[in-house]
């Protein structure tokens, strides 16, 4: 009997366990940059880092470009030019090195993942390797491209707390506006609410687009949390969001799948 009451026990204190659902990877491309007026690694420094820092709103277009990438709606005080925007979220040896990041949105409730880091330095020591700055290597943007599909019933959201410059794209319509340079700040959106505008129908599968930057050196904060079940897009394979919403719903179909056998 008391063997049994053991058995019982251990299987009752492994039940929340086997309940709660795998974590979501979501993997990305990170770029590194050098601060403006500076050259590491034989790279020279960025006109829009660490250089010209004010934080506003309506930086970039409402709509991604046709290559899936946020575009420069206008001059602002704290970007360039076009130009020089576009080397954020494109490769270009003159003033950018790049890698890969991963990040895990573990089950912090029964319906909502979160990845959260105020300390978001993941490419210290790598890429241009630069540390002047507290032993951390400041300077970098990070994309992030998922699929999501959107079930009315669901009542879903996403939300983004972070550092600098931030831009959520869902459908390719921009969802989420944390331009600039700035301490942590979050945003969200209500995926029932904003379902009109962003274009969504109940049942249907659509993308989810994270663009941030990380410019100024006084802090580096990352926080991702939402109730929708996204699955992973090859940061390398990158089409035009109408492209890309054709392609989610396998996606999505295998990740699910995965996650009812974990």
């Amino acid at each position: 009997m008391s063997k049994l009451l053991s058995l019982i026990t251990a299987a009752v204190a492994a039940l929340p366990l086997a309940l709660q659902a795998a974590p979501i990877t979501l993997t990305g491309t990170i770029r590194d940059f050098n601060a403006w007026g500076s050259t590491y690694n034989g790279v020279a420094g960025h006109v829009d880092f660490e250089n010209s820092l004010s934080s506003a709103q309506g930086i970039v277009q409402s709509t991604l470009g046709p290559d899936g990438k946020p575009v420069l709606s206008s001059n602002h005080p704290s970007v360039s030019s076009a130009a020089s925007f576009y080397q954020w979220y494109h490769d270009d040896p003159t003033v950018n090195r790049t890698g890969s990041i991963t990040i895990t949105l573990d089950q912090i409730t029964p319906t909502t993942y979160q990845f959260s880091s105020n300390a978001f330095f993941p490419i210290d020591g790598q890429l241009l390797g630069q540390d002047n700055y507290g032993g951390h290597n400041f300077g970098f943007t990070t994309e992030f491209h998922t699929a999501f599909t959107y079930k009315a019933s669901n009542n879903d959201t996403f939300a983004f707390s972070g550092d600098d410059d931030v831009w959520v794209f869902i459908n390719g319509i921009l969802a989420i506006d944390l331009g600039g340079v700035h301490g942590a700040i979050g945003g969200s959106v209500d995926l029932n609410a904003m379902a009109a505008t962003l274009g969504l129908t109940d049942g249907g599968n659509y993308t989810l687009d994270v663009f941030q930057a990380e410019r100024h050196t006084t802090g580096s904060n990352f926080t991702m949390t939402t109730s929708l079940k996204l699955a992973s897009i090859d940061p390398n394979t990158v089409p035009e969001p109408a492209s890309l919403a054709l392609a989610a719903g396998a996606l999505l179909a295998a990740g699910f799948a995965r996650r009812r056998r974990a």
